[in-house]
């Protein structure tokens, strides 16, 4: 008798933790990167590939996964909660882990960059607490809202250059928090970051203008050329979640999957200009303008 009720306290016991096991893995979901602004040569490697593969058109990158890019090559990858990491040339990074707890709307990113440069925007709209880390060869960047820089260079210096918001950065050694305007290095043969305020020469943020401001991505290039006559084109992208989308001064709602579509009235003249923006919670704004040219 008491050789059956430790039998069955311990299956009991095996259930339970079973159960466990499943609601966590319920609870903490993967999340899943898509893929813009692919230029030049851009190649991916799953955690179970032996080689590196061109970017495909499946656009979405899982943890697990490196991310490569070339000579005057760049992609970015978004998420569903806003974050983005754009990567510039010669730029090797692996997403490490990239979860969201579904119950309390926690997320963890955590990245390691080899070589190259990446420009972060971390601004969560989902609500719960945001855990975001960079982790280079020689220190680890960590934020839970901001738009940053991490730089590693060949020798194996790290710089974290700062736009808004604060970073810290810390190594065995030390650690130092980093505001906007300033960047922190991290020498190999020092390890201690040391904060300077030359952010604004080191990264050219004027060129990053799609990570400062929320994301806006539109289904057509700059240019639409149109049947002579046409009195409407229809104007389809993707924005981010809680950002106000416009189309020519006209409000645009954003369905679950952040997207829209409005149909934009075209003048009579032989040219137009099609103006899209959005505005993120803090006020930041991303402008996309779309030349319109009838056919004769």
């Amino acid at each position: 008798m008491r050789k059956s009720a430790v039998l069955l306290v311990g299956v009991l016991g095996i259930f339970i933790f079973l159960g466990v096991m499943m609601l966590q893995s319920l609870v903490i979901v993967q999340r899943i990167a898509s893929v813009s602004d692919v230029a030049g040569e851009v190649y991916v490697k799953a955690r179970s590939d032996a080689d590196f593969s061109p970017l495909t058109d499946a656009r979405h990158v899982l943890a697990g996964t490196t991310v490569r890019t070339g000579p005057a090559s760049g992609v970015t990858l978004n998420w569903v909660d806003g974050s983005r990491v754009r990567l510039g040339p010669e730029t090797s990074i692996r997403v490490r882990k990239c979860t969201i707890n579904t119950s309390t709307r926690d997320t963890t990113s955590l990245f390691d960059l080899d070589v190259g440069r990446i420009w972060v925007r971390v601004l969560s709209v989902l609500g719960g607490q945001t855990k975001f880390e960079v982790h280079t060869p020689t220190a680890t960047a960590g934020v839970r809202g901001t738009v940053f820089s991490v730089a590693v260079d060949a020798d194996g210096q790290t710089k974290v250059a700062v736009y808004e918001g604060e970073v810290q950065v810390w190594t065995d050694a030390g650690e130092a928090s980093v505001g906007p305007g300033q960047q922190a290095a991290v020498l190999p043969a020092v390890g201690r970051p040391a904060v300077s305020g030359r952010a604004g020469d080191a990264v050219n943020w004027q060129e990053q203008t799609g990570i400062i401001g929320p994301r806006l991505d539109l289904d057509v290039g700059p240019h639409i050329r149109v049947p002579a006559g046409a009195t409407s084109i229809t104007i389809t992208g993707v924005s981010e979640p809680g950002a106000r989308v416009s189309i020519n001064g006209t409000a645009v709602e954003l369905d679950r999957r952040h997207r829209f579509e409005a149909e934009v009235p075209v003048g009579a003249a032989s040219e137009g200009m099609i103006v899209v923006n959005a505005e993120d919670y803090r006020g930041g704004t991303t402008v996309r303008a779309v030349t319109v040219t009838q056919s004769e």
